[in-house]
């Protein structure tokens, strides 16, 4: 059973990797069928099993031999991951995995362009705001408009220091979550940041002009969220 939810979610997986990739873009997720972005050979049966096609083809086009964005991978096993840690009988758990769900699709639009894509965004917030309120979960309005005030603040007087993608983002949140809850998640998503930022710049000798902050913030809420479950 285990196995068969596991399976179930890295298809999942598979399908938010490509709806990150073309909604941005304005491309349709439905039609062309899942293909080579260089060589736009349609793709086999064998080239999307998730994750053992991938690593059996050494994360190469099997026709062009163009080399194949690791992202499909770690997107099928994460995925796969939370269908195996959510109970699908409780609402309450259901509502955790959508928001990973949701935090997670915008982690990935962020690493492709480096935008919170709003055509994903917005209804994705639309649902969770209604899957919340439907659990009579609490809406902490206070903390997401001083939230909304002081980052804006910040991005006026430190010139954009945090992209307006993600000011939304973190405010909505910040309303879903609470003070105690957003604390947590912006120490442990600015702590990680910083040290990926020092890991390239002392380690690797590699300057990074744009980081993107949504995989740090999505990782810090699946903590919060599952380790608080």
């Amino acid at each position: 059973m285990w196995l068969f939810r596991f399976i179930i979610g890295s298809v999942v997986g598979s399908f938010l990797c490509l709806v990150a990739e073309r909604v941005p873009i304005g491309k349709s997720i439905v039609v062309p069928a899942s293909q080579c972005s260089e060589c736009h050979t349609k793709l086999g049966f064998f080239e999307l099993i998730p994750i053992i096609s991938i690593i059996l083809l050494r994360f190469r086009c099997r026709y062009c031999y163009h080399r194949l964005p690791v992202s499909y991978l770690f997107s099928e096993f994460i995925v796969g991951f939370l269908f195996l840690l959510t109970d699908f009988g409780n609402s309450y758990s259901m509502y955790i995995f959508f928001f990973s769900l949701v935090a997670f699709t915008l982690t990935l639009t962020d690493i492709f362009y480096l935008i919170v894509e709003p055509k994903l965004f917005f209804p994705f917030i639309l649902l969770l705001f209604s899957f919340h309120y439907s659990l009579k979960l609490p809406f902490h309005i206070i903390t997401g408009v001083f939230l909304f005030i002081i980052l804006t603040s910040l991005n006026h007087l430190f010139t954009e220091a945090i992209g307006g993608g993600d000011i939304l983002l973190i405010t909505s949140w910040g309303v879903l979550l609470g003070n105690k809850s957003l604390i947590l998640l912006l120490f442990i998503a600015s702590g990680c940041a910083l040290f990926v930022s020092l890991l390239f710049r002392l380690i690797l000798k590699q300057k990074i002009k744009q980081l993107p902050f949504v995989p740090f913030l999505a990782f810090a809420l699946f903590l919060i969220l599952y380790l608080d479950k």
